[in-house]
This record gives C-alpha cells, sequence and structure tokens, in this order.
C-alpha cells in the first residue's frame, strides 16, 4: 500500500508541473518539502549526459525543465551525440526513460548504431560492430534466426546484448513522420513515459525544424522554428522534462567555416529559448591555420575530434570549448574529453 501511495504521489507531481496558476513561496517550500518525504529528490536532480567535462561544466548534467540546442554543420556527429547522451542516461539511471524522436533515420537504423556503440563502449576491439559487419551477421544467421538471437549466440557479444537488455525497456525509438509527428504528438508520448513512474523522462528531437506545424499558418520558417522552440521550452517545463532537440543551419551558417549559434535557421526564437547552446564543429577545420603548418601530423589528427562549444548555459559559464575523440565507424564519441588547448578561429561578426 505504501508502495502505491509514492506512486500515485509520484505521478500527481507531474501532473502538479503543468498548473500555471501562482502559488506562494510558502507552498512551493512545502512542495519541495513532500518531494523529498516520498523519495521523489531525484526529480529535481540533474541528468549526466556522460561527457566529462561537459557534465562538470553543465554542473551535474541536464535539469528537469531544460532545453538543450545542439548543433552543427552535416555529418559532425549531433546524432551520434545525441542517442549516446540517450542510451548513457537510462543505462546509468534505472528510474530515468528516454523517448527518441528521429525524423531522419528509422528504428531500424537506430538500433543498428547502438549496437555498434555498445560494442565499442565495451573495449571489443577489432570485434567491435559496424553496419558492414552488423549485414553480415544478418546474411548468415541460420534457421530463421534474427541478429539479436544471432548475436547472443556468439561469446563475445553476450555481454553486449545484455547491456541493452538492462535498459531496452526504458529506452523508446520513434520513426518520426514530417507530415503526421506535430508537437501535440510528441507532448503525448512524454505523458505516457511519465505515465510509467519514471523519476526523470528525457526527450531527444532530431531534429526542430522538421516537426511539422499541422493546422498552423505561418509566413516563414523562422516563424515557424520560433513556434516550436517556444513549444519544445513548454513542453520541458510543464511536464518537467528534460529535451534536447537537433537543429539545422541556414545557409549562410552552412557555409561559415565555424558554425555559431546565431547560424541556425530562426537563431534568435532558438538563442532565447534555449538553457543550453551546445555546437559542435569538426577540430580540423576551426582551429587556427599556424598549427597546420607547424605541425601537420598533429593537424591530420584533428580531423577525429568534434570541438563542443557552450554557447548558452543559463545553469553555468559559458564561451568554452571542449574536445572529444570521433569514432564515426561506431557511431561513438568518447566519454572523455579535454578543453580546448589550440587556438581555433573566431567567425563572429561584429558591426561598426
Amino acid at each position: 500500500m505504501y508502495a502505491d501511495d509514492i506512486t500515485n504521489h509520484t505521478a500527481d507531481a507531474a501532473k502538479e508541473t503543468e498548473s500555471i496558476e501562482p502559488i506562494s513561496l510558502a507552498q512551493v517550500m512545502l512542495d519541495i518539502e513532500k518531494e523529498a518525504t516520498f523519495g521523489g529528490v531525484s526529480r529535481v536532480m540533474p541528468l549526466p549526459t556522460g561527457f566529462t567535462p561537459l557534465d562538470d561544466v553543465l554542473n551535474g548534467g541536464m535539469h528537469p525543465g531544460e532545453l538543450a540546442i545542439i548543433a552543427g554543420a552535416f555529418g559532425v556527429g549531433k546524432t551520434i551525440i545525441t542517442l549516446q547522451m540517450a542510451r548513457n542516461m537510462v543505462e546509468a539511471y534505472p528510474d530515468a526513460v528516454a523517448l527518441y524522436v528521429c525524423y531522419e533515420h528509422d528504428r531500424a537504423h537506430l538500433f543498428s548504431r547502438l549496437l555498434c556503440l555498445e560494442s565499442a563502449l565495451l573495449g571489443l576491439g577489432n570485434g567491435a560492430l559496424t553496419l558492414r559487419r552488423l549485414a553480415e551477421y544478418s546474411a548468415n544467421a541460420e534457421n530463421g534466426a534474427g541478429l539479436v538471437s544471432h548475436l547472443r549466440g556468439i561469446p563475445r557479444y553476450v555481454p553486449l546484448v545484455e547491456k541493452m537488455d538492462s535498459y531496452a525497456e526504458r529506452l523508446y525509438l520513434a520513426k518520426a513522420s514530417g507530415h503526421y509527428t506535430d508537437m501535440q504528438q510528441i507532448r503525448e508520448w512524454v505523458e505516457s513515459a511519465w505515465d510509467t513512474g519514471a523519476a526523470h523522462v528525457l526527450l531527444v528531437v532530431d531534429y526542430l525544424q522538421k516537426v511539422p506545424l499541422i493546422g498552423v499558418t505561418v509566413d516563414s520558417e523562422d516563424e515557424a522554428t520560433t513556434i516550436l522552440a517556444q513549444g519544445l521550452k513548454e513542453l520541458a517545463m510543464n511536464t518537467n522534462s528534460q529535451v534536447i532537440a537537433i537543429a539545422a543551419a541556414d545557409r549562410s551558417g552552412l557555409k561559415s567555416r565555424r558554425m555559431r549559434l546565431t547560424d541556425l535557421r530562426g537563431s534568435s526564437a532558438i538563442q532565447y529559448e534555449a538553457d543550453i547552446g551546445l555546437v559542435l564543429n569538426n577540430k580540423f577545420t576551426i582551429v587556427s591555420r599556424e598549427h597546420m603548418v607547424y605541425n601537420p601530423s598533429q593537424a591530420d589528427a584533428m580531423r577525429n575530434y568534434v570541438v563542443m562549444s557552450i554557447e548558452k548555459n543559463r545553469a553555468g559559464a559559458n564561451a568554452i570549448d571542449m574536445e572529444y575523440q570521433l569514432d564515426a565507424s561506431h557511431f561513438r564519441i568518447a566519454p572523455k574529453g579535454d578543453f580546448v588547448q589550440d587556438r581555433l578561429i573566431d567567425d563572429k561578426v561584429v558591426l561598426a
């Protein structure tokens, strides 16, 4: 009976976050005390992304109600890092649920990426899975066995499948439609995730500008992006969820040597609504040319590194550049990075 009371209280607390009625500070203090009494402290704690020193800069990770915008050029690793963040959160926290809403890839492809990622994280070396190896295993599976059953029968991949089993019930993959999967549908999915009794719900939208506005007339793409950015921020706050959205750059941004938050479609709304603005660039393209001249071999190695620049952080410091090694063949970014020591180019435009 006591367990049922806790479950009911957790569900009620999730619904309460949707209230827009003003309440006194005294009531706020009382509600927080009730959360602690009924074991709800975890609901106000941050969810680490699993990347160091990113989580340190974010004061522990993403906090409930926060919207993080992630941007970057084509192929720099936006889907890689967001899917890896979702995986990290549900793998590390048994009371967390993640919903990955993807307008770019189907569920089978995302699953294949996770297999490759997990095999690399387990340190399987030359045995780490790639898309090509997965295709071979699928083709060679015997007696009508599926890919997963085939991998379970290979001893070195048993720990891989078991690791994925540990969080598979709490990581949801949605193949979204650019015609039908609108903000209302996404909200319903998030509310259903809360109904599972989760203490944390992470929503990832890949990517923001593909969310359709059904029944809404807009005059420009910037106006549409403004509506969507506002909608995701309201969704984060009203449901007490952590929300990550990938955002696309405008045409001028795609031509820039170093992409910035200001290069995104509808950048003014995105900059305003986002609690965290994280921009990815390939290190080779944004390091000052002096490093290329004096150390060509080191410069070439930079192609395998991604620079994560925190350009907005309401919870702490910003204008911070970190670097992480990219393992593209396994859809993985090394979880431990460092602050950038090299001098980077600065393509900011300053108006006189």
